[in-house]
């Protein structure tokens, strides 16, 4: 099951970059992953959301699909709590909405872009998650997932690993020309990857104009935050 699979957590308009503060959002019925703020600006859009919706719909089907398959039955033996892929999954994203702030934190100093936005085209940010137990989670969405490690990894390495990152970053890419056309600013990126579910993209635009200081202890910061299991309070 390696449809790649993009997930947007940032609280904007994917075609004007209206935030939620500004406008009201709402979801692509289809995929539940982009958000918009007026019709007019989702089909504007649509060209460019077109790939990723179907590859994020064909993903969530094939999870339902396999749930109740012989082998989509002897997942549950061996996964957490006894969940299937797809509520593995569901949990994923519950928990991505949760740390969104931090992980877009976390790459930002990751990628050191605050000195040169150009690095979200040439490195991303890799995320290996690991599950936790009802005994650890006690049903906290943030704390469904611990982070195992974080490191940053060049294009080239990317784009050489196993279905569906090639597909993820060949996506990814098509956003980044598109934002960087409509003068929007650079598009980087986290892939969090939790076995046996497949990398998963999460983008964060508008990175332009960054004044920030690179912290170096980035990776110690984003297990902090996720232990807490809580959103990030932006200052």
């Amino acid at each position: 099951m390696s449809t790649a699979k993009n997930k947007h957590i940032t609280r904007k308009c994917n075609h004007c970059f209206a935030t939620a503060g500004e406008k009201k959002l709402f979801a692509c019925s289809r995929c539940k992953a982009q958000t918009y703020c007026s019709r007019e600006c989702q089909k504007a859009d649509w060209q460019n959301h077109k790939g990723a919706c179907q590859n994020n719909n064909t993903l969530e089907s094939r999870l339902r699909e396999h749930e109740s398959t012989p082998e989509g039955l002897l997942d549950r033996l061996f996964l957490v709590d006894g969940v299937s892929m797809h509520e593995l999954d569901q949990r994923l994203e519950k928990w991505v909405r949760v740390h969104s702030r931090a992980l877009m934190a976390t790459t930002l100093h990751a990628l050191r872009l605050p000195e040169d936005v150009g690095r979200s085209r040439t490195q991303v940010l890799y995320v290996r998650l690991a599950p936790r137990g009802q005994a650890e989670h006690q049903g906290v969405p943030g704390k469904f997932f611990r982070i195992e490690d974080a490191e940053v990894v060049s294009w080239d390495d990317a784009m050489s690993r196993k279905a569906p990152w090639p597909e993820s970053l060949s996506q990814l890419r098509l956003m980044q020309d598109e934002s960087e056309r409509m003068d929007r600013g650079g598009v980087a990126a986290a892939m969090v990857e939790c076995p046996p579910l497949a990398v998963q993209t999460v983008p964060f635009g508008s990175m332009k104009n960054l004044r920030e200081k690179v912290r170096e202890d980035w990776k110690s910061f984003l297990m902090a935050q996720v232990e807490q299991g809580k959103k990030l309070r932006m200052v």
